[in-house]
């Protein structure tokens, strides 16, 4: 609204500025003129008196007629057609500017949104094995899930950082400093429709301890996923943590974000 404000005001600028010259213009044509001074001689030369005159220029020689209008020089012909071209020219011009930066903007805003689709979005998905069964039956705790992207475009050189804990208590879980954390050897490269899988060792198993606490919902295995990817330039981060249930994967959102 207030670029409409702009506008319009330098439109109202430009047009007033356009009058009051022309004011000035038609008042000092309107306004000049000559004074005629004659004196008779005090002795006279001939038997025919003469007059001496003198003309000098007056700007109030018409101060006794009727003057127009200062407006009616717009009306005049073909005085008034400059003035009226140049007044429509300057529209034509405002109009132009005003026309070509809401063309702007609305292609930015165009060209925003289509980025905003077409952007890679990643996020953890489901397992791809039963993490809780195989923990409770003693083998090698290995976090495999999937890692979907939503977007439009792939997502290239993708940094995965990892922590994955053993939490004895009830909710809500904390990492601890007792946390293992990993970094991928390889960046991933994860194409939109077609997940990749990606997984997150304890490098051990649970003690018999764990196995009862877990069992007895009283701890969990819990992981968290940092991925770092750029997106048309700008660095993007998703940061996600889960903890394991008998049915799958619980959301812890405390970690859970995306800038």
């Amino acid at each position: 609204m207030q670029k409409y404000l702009t506008i319009f005001a330098g439109a109202c600028l430009i047009v007033a500025a356009i009058l009051a010259a022309v004011y000035y213009q038609q008042r000092n044509a309107v306004n000049e003129g000559y004074d005629i001074k004659c004196v008779q001689p005090s002795e006279p030369t001939s038997a025919t008196n003469s007059l001496a005159c003198v003309i000098r220029p007056s700007q109030n020689a018409d101060q006794g007629k009727p003057k127009p209008p200062w407006w009616n020089v717009l009306l005049a012909w073909p005085e008034g057609i400059t003035a009226w071209l140049l007044m429509l020219t300057l529209a034509a011009i405002v109009w132009q500017a005003w026309e070509t930066r809401k063309t702007a903007e609305n292609a930015g805003k165009q060209l925003a949104f289509q980025q905003e689709t077409l952007r890679p979005r990643l996020k953890i998905t489901e397992f791809m094995n039963n993490v809780f069964d195989e923990a409770m039956a003693g083998e090698w705790v290995i976090a495999n899930m999937k890692i979907s992207n939503s977007g439009g475009l792939p997502a290239y050189g993708v940094i995965a950082d990892t922590w994955i804990e053993f939490i004895r208590g009830v909710p809500p879980y904390r990492f601890s400093s007792q946390s293992k954390y990993a970094r991928a050897e390889h960046t991933l490269n994860i194409h939109s429709g077609a997940p990749s899988g990606f997984f997150i060792p304890l490098q051990r198993k649970l003690t018999e301890e764990e196995r009862r606490n877990m069992g007895g919902a009283m701890g969990a295995i819990c992981f968290r996923v940092k991925l770092t990817y750029r997106a048309f330039g700008e660095e993007v981060h998703t940061d996600d943590a889960y903890l394991v249930r008998p049915d799958g994967m619980e959301a812890i959102g405390e970690y859970s974000s995306e800038t």
